[in-house]
């Protein structure tokens, strides 16, 4: 039996390219929503984009839409104060950085036919071909490394994750195309040695991958045990095949069909604006803003009516990116909600892109061959986030629905890793 719709329900619906839709709907509450309904197999794809495609960077979700020449966008991750996602990110098959942040990606395969949400398991490894031995790689972007770890550093990086000083360190320059692993679940590329150094100052990465170590410590003796021209196979994976692009967010809203998301004290669980993406049954990805903090207008939703408009949407999966002032969606150049920040859209870490059709900057990965390894799984699940605030950040770190929300809430164990 068909629903009747409330009194003063209204909803208008429109086509924006081959595939997409966007549905503009007006409830009482008042509360006014978004909807971008994308089929990807029709023809768009998905994209992520990183601000200024680094991590130490903030930029409007529009900007980052225009750069890319995206017909769609909406606002991705939680940012930290630093700039950077608060998850895992990887975009066009480069991981941009690991995470020990706990919480949960979308990603899609190439192919545009596999759509994943929920905790990624992550693997870094990289095999020196001598020897055939495998080392785990702890952080990827992500700090320095700690006794018994190995960090690695790439151009991503930037000045945010310069490599360790006072370690021992190797570079490694790219030396082979990007191929899928088996079953094309992560992606790998063979690197040459180009220099080894234990000293104070650190080995700067000039266009490659520093893997570094603590002095004295086992993994410093691997790295030393390197020579100049050997090769060293890098690998890393979610544990989803077929997947190039993810962003992170938190908490989880549907899982399987079922709404997942709990009450609690915490301020991000209360009414605000909210930006989330979800997948149905059918294959379509729904691409959510609900505009927030304006009494006549909109007031927004808590994260249990979400995860519910989700679930009346179609979703059987679905996430929550950062909210907030940060919500923001974007079609055909125009931000078509009302963020809630006095100023205006909000300068953000990263976006989900729809793009017309097949992304061109998107590499292709040779087919693996049997018989390598991926090394041993490692999954990233606690952790922690810069302290220090740095402007434009400053109004996330403040906004509960946001990156100060989603610290505050993890901190005060409201949203519990145990509970979810």
């Amino acid at each position: 039996v068909r629903k009747r719709r409330p009194k003063g329900y209204r909803q208008r619906k429109r086509r924006i390219a081959r595939g997409v839709t966007l549905t503009r709907i007006v409830a009482p509450g008042p509360r006014r929503e978004y909807v971008l309904a994308v089929r990807p197999r029709a023809a768009p794809t998905i994209e992520v984009a990183l601000a200024q495609n680094a991590l130490q960077g903030f930029e409007r979700t529009s900007q980052m839409a225009r750069r890319h020449r995206a017909i769609a966008a909406i606002n991705g991750d939680f940012g930290l104060p630093a700039g950077r996602p608060a998850h895992h990110l990887a975009q066009d098959g480069d991981l941009k950085q690991s995470s020990r942040a706990f919480g949960y990606n979308f990603a899609i395969s190439r192919d545009e036919l596999g759509v994943f949400i929920d905790r990624p398991s992550v693997t870094l490894t990289s095999l020196e071909i001598d020897t055939q031995e495998v080392w785990p790689v702890d952080r990827w972007n992500d700090g320095l490394p700690a006794l018994g770890e190995i960090a690695a550093h790439s151009p991503a990086g930037g000045v945010l994750e310069p490599p360790a000083g006072n370690a021992c360190a190797v570079r490694l320059v790219p030396s082979g195309p990007l191929r899928w692993g088996e079953s094309q679940v992560g992606l790998r590329t063979d690197h040459v040695v180009q220099e080894v150094s234990c000293n104070k100052a650190p080995l700067p990465v000039n266009g490659g991958i520093i893997l570094s170590a603590r002095p004295l410590s086992d993994e410093a003796r691997l790295i030393r045990s390197l020579t100049p021209g050997e090769t060293v196979t890098l690998s890393w994976s979610l544990g989803w095949p077929g997947v190039l692009d993810s962003v992170g967010g938190f908490p989880l809203l549907v899982r399987d069909g079922t709404v997942v998301a709990k009450s609690c004290t915490a301020a991000i669980c209360g009414r605000h604006p909210r930006t989330g993406i979800g997948t149905t049954a059918d294959g379509r990805l729904l691409l959510v803003t609900v505009d927030g903090r304006r009494r006549r207008h909109s007031v927004g939703m808590t994260l249990i009516e979400f995860a519910r408009e989700f679930e009346r949407l179609g979703a059987t999966w679905a996430l929550n990116l950062d909210g907030g002032g940060s919500s923001t969606m974007v079609v055909r150049g125009k931000v078509v909600n009302r963020p809630s920040d006095r100023s205006g859209e909000r300068f953000v870490s990263s976006a989900l892109l729809v793009l017309r059709g097949p992304d061109g900057d998107e590499p292709v990965p040779l087919t693996a061959t049997m018989g390598g390894t991926l090394g041993r799984k490692r999954i990233w699940n606690a952790g922690g986030a810069p302290s220090e605030a740095v402007d434009p950040g400053l109004s996330a770190v403040r906004d509960p629905a946001s990156t100060g929300g989603l610290l505050d809430a993890l901190a005060g164990g409201d949203l519990s890793p145990s509970g979810l």
